[in-house]
């Protein structure tokens, strides 16, 4: 599952992933969860920040369900500081990249997860 707010990130992340893996697309957290609801996916990229629910809320919904708790979940995100890193791998993310990423390393770790 791919969840992001920026359409042209989707469509890179579809281009590049879409080979791989079937993929569900989601705008937002929200949006997000109504698609696991329907069908549990495999591993979760999901930018930090998206309207409605970011995706740190996301990530602390899907710890918290016993459904979806040890889905695999790799969080994108801007916000490259320590603090933000930390934040995220602490709630629970197998992993978090920071954009720009190379196509080849989110390849190398969602392949890894």
């Amino acid at each position: 599952m791919v969840v992001d707010d920026n359409a042209d990130m989707r469509d890179y992340l579809r281009r590049l992933l879409g080979a791989h893996y079937n993929l569900m697309m989601a705008g937002d957290g929200l949006a997000a969860l109504s698609l696991v609801a329907s069908e549990k996916p495999d591993l979760v990229l999901s930018n930090v920040m998206i309207p409605g629910m970011d995706g740190l809320q996301l990530l602390t919904t899907l710890r918290a369900d016993p459904q979806t708790s040890t889905v695999p979940v790799i969080l994108l995100s801007a916000r490259a500081a320590e603090e933000d890193r930390i934040e995220g791998m602490a709630l629970g993310a197998d992993d978090y990249m920071i954009k720009p990423f190379s196509a080849r390393e989110l390849m190398a770790r969602s392949k890894r997860i």
